[in-house]
């Protein structure tokens, strides 16, 4: 029987016949020009510190809007790339696929399952208590029924990202299949959005991928606004308040309660009558600030004659 030599035992006859010996492993590890850190973490901060926002924002959007009371919160953001992202999605899902324009790509928002019944229910007029699960494809009906949801939250991504740039999130599809897109390469990095909504009892995920490579595009703009954000110190907002309230006009009032007059004399005042405070009144007045009683004081006459107040 002819033995079938392997590549291993080729490999080996070579390099005795030329003399070569094997080089030992030195621990080196190919370099992958695709690797996920093209974003610099002063940008990623930038990007938590923004969805943090609208996670607040959507929250009191959406309470008003489902008139039940919604609470949210931002459980992490990272970069990977889009094949781990879209395994990580439930199946069926809902994808719900937006515009970045005036910037090139997709970003895909996914909403668990879990918070659909709960929506639908809510905007039949229901009380959003549903025990039911969306183990289903959501129905055209359903999208239908879900446009007023997916326009609160597009409208406070747009306000919420408009400190980096003007991007017009637009709702241009909605599909069901992470792993089908069309509109991403598997290969491809982005960055993972993940938040947490709570509706009534019911909690569940919201996630948002962004194209690493159409967040690197943005990236001065990024810079510009973490930078002006690091600048802001409580310390120097307090003194620049100080600053800023020396110049207001406030309204300062004396009044003095203390003294008795009969309601014939007082009837009879007019413009330029002299009141003759009595016995009883001590000097003494409250000073009011808008208003508000702020301060005590006596009244007296200065060294150029002029009549005063001395807080005391």
């Amino acid at each position: 029987m002819k033995h079938q030599l392997s590549q291993q035992e080729i490999d080996s006859f070579f390099d005795a016949a030329t003399g070569a010996h094997p080089v030992a492993n030195s621990g080196a590890v190919p370099f992958d020009f695709r690797r996920l850190d093209r974003i610099p973490k002063s940008q990623v901060s930038a990007i938590h510190l923004l969805h943090e926002a609208f996670v607040s924002n959507l929250s009191s959007s959406l309470t008003v809007y489902l008139r039940s009371f919604v609470s949210g919160s931002l459980i992490s953001v990272e970069q990977l790339p889009y094949s781990d992202f879209a395994t990580a999605l439930p199946t069926p899902a809902c994808l719900v696929y937006l515009n970045m324009d005036p910037f090139q790509g997709h970003a895909l928002m996914e909403f668990n399952p879990n918070l659909i019944a709960p929506i639908l229910d809510l905007v039949l007029g229901g009380s959003g208590k549903t025990k039911a699960e969306m183990d289903r494809e959501i129905t055209e009906v359903e999208k239908t029924l879900l446009d007023g949801f997916f326009h609160i939250v597009t409208n406070d991504l747009r306000e919420t990202w408009k400190p980096v740039g003007d991007v017009s999130f637009a709702m241009s599809g909605i599909e069901t299949s992470p792993q089908l897109s069309g509109r991403f390469v598997p290969t491809e990095a982005v960055v993972a959005i993940a938040m947490e909504l709570r509706i009534g009892e019911t909690a569940g995920m919201v996630n948002l991928a962004i194209p690493s490579l159409t967040l690197k595009t943005m990236g001065q703009r990024f810079d510009q606004q973490w930078t002006s954000h690091r600048m802001e110190n409580p310390a120097i907002e307090l003194a620049i308040k100080r600053k800023l309230a020396r110049d207001l006009k406030m309204t300062l009032e004396c009044e003095f309660s203390r003294v008795r007059a009969s309601l014939g004399n007082v009837l009879t005042l007019s413009p330029g009558d002299v009141f003759v405070l009595g016995p009883e009144f001590d000097g003494t007045v409250d000073i009011r600030v808008n208003g508000t009683p702020k301060f005590t004081g006596s009244i007296g006459v200065s060294p150029k004659n002029r009549l005063m107040v001395e807080l005391s």
